[in-house]
């Protein structure tokens, strides 16, 4: 650690930075080498592909009509009106 203190605040930063991304992808090999183990020729899926799935933000699914939706918003509207008064 003394000696990335000692560095040029901008290296010492990019240093770190890269030391915690290699981490992260350390981590990341070590779950799909838990995942590999059930890993059949039909489900088989590549460290590199794993860990581009890993680094995507995950999107939560709605599974609510666009009806639903809107019925929601409305009496959220009309909860935060009650509120104001």
């Amino acid at each position: 650690m003394s000696f990335i203190m000692s560095l040029p605040a901008e290296q010492g930063i990019n240093l770190y930075v890269k030391a915690v991304e290699k981490d992260i992808e350390r981590q990341a090999w070590e779950q799909w080498l838990v995942a590999y183990q059930n890993m059949t020729k039909e489900n088989f899926i590549s460290f590199n592909d794993y860990f581009k799935q890993l680094k995507q933000p995950q999107r939560v699914k709605d599974n609510r009509s666009d009806d639903e939706i809107i019925q929601d918003a409305e009496s959220i509207l009309k909860s935060m009106k009650r509120s104001d008064s």
